[in-house]
């Protein structure tokens, strides 16, 4: 775990103070954080674990077909930690309010036209629930706040309209995803639905931190990505030290138990994602028993019921990567 904090701190740059940095309309918005990029954090949530505390699993339940009713249980369910099977102690729905961070790549050699980039706020701003918000990121060479987290979808649908393509040659995404974790997600303290909609073809140049960082730090925290998929500007060439755009994605959605769509369904992918969210959000809670909390561990969770498909994370990243 520290040498994960160690290369927060390192993608930083020359920030002091335990402080990072989001770009707020163009100008440096300096945010207070926990030392150590708050992995302490982290590390007292494993600490618990190896005393025996409760794990809770977030899953997504997509029933099959056109079916409606979802009846999720405990006899239904099969988990594996580490390839051990599991007692689960309870698995309950989460109605809660979720807090989503749309973040947009603005790069100019994103195969997308700008109007796509705003159509896609404008369907999430329209199809939030009550008591959603959502913050707007625009990230090229680095990330952008064009608006806080609100419900207002008036002040949202105005700062897609701020949206605009830049010109650098650098296309931080994991830099970006990054940020929006340490800056934005880790501060909604109190809530379990934070959701990073990544509008992006999942092409990177240039930056610091590395994926299975990033990806380990998501997973820790619990983040859901989903990914609005622009067309691969790299028409699917093989890249030297770093993943191919659709493998990125790939790992992404399915290390965080997210899913992909289209930037053209973006209408679609908006209503259904928010459906999801605030009605088939499930929380399936264990206490790992005969694992190892400091290594990574992959998670199987199955579900005896034919009608129903679930989604969580992939693995719990433990201490090491």
């Amino acid at each position: 775990m520290w040498g994960v904090c160690a290369e927060v701190r390192r993608a930083h740059g020359g920030l002091k103070g335990g402080m990072s940095r989001l770009l707020v309309g163009g100008s440096a918005l300096l945010l207070m954080l926990e030392p150590a990029w708050g992995c302490p954090q982290a590390g007292r949530r494993e600490t618990m674990e190896r005393m025996g505390a409760s794990v809770i699993l977030n899953v997504i339940v997509e029933p099959k077909g056109e079916q409606k009713e979802i009846q999720l249980t405990r006899e239904k369910l099969e988990l594996y930690d580490a390839g051990i099977e599991q007692q689960i102690e309870a698995v309950q729905p989460d109605y809660s309010a979720a807090r989503i961070a749309l973040l947009l790549d603005v790069s100019d050699s994103l195969r997308a036209e700008l109007g796509h980039l705003i159509q896609s706020v404008r369907a999430f701003a329209a199809n939030l629930y009550e008591g959603d918000q959502m913050m707007l990121i625009a990230y090229g060479e680095e990330p952008e706040v064009l608006e806080e987290f609100t419900g207002d979808r008036g002040k949202l649908e105005q700062a897609g309209l701020r949206l605009k393509r830049t010109g650098s040659t650098k296309v931080r995404l994991w830099d970006a995803l990054q940020a929006t974790l340490d800056d934005a997600l880790r501060l909604q303290v109190g809530y379990s639905k934070r959701v990073i909609v990544l509008v992006s073809d999942g092409f990177d140049r240039e930056s610091q931190m590395r994926p299975e960082v990033v990806l380990a730090n998501l997973a820790r925290e619990n983040i859901l990505v989903y990914v609005l998929q622009a067309e691969d500007r790299t028409r699917g060439a093989t890249r030297r030290r770093t993943l191919k755009p659709e493998e990125a994605v790939a790992r992404l959605v399915q290390g965080t138990g997210g899913k992909a769509y289209p930037l053209k369904d973006a209408e679609r992918a908006a209503r259904e994602i928010l459906e999801e969210l605030s009605e088939r959000w499930y929380q399936v809670i264990y206490k790992p028993q005969g694992v190892n909390p400091l290594n990574r561990r992959r998670i199987l969770l199955l579900a005896n019921d034919p009608t129903l498909t679930l989604r969580t994370k992939a693995e719990h990243p433990g201490e090491k990567n």
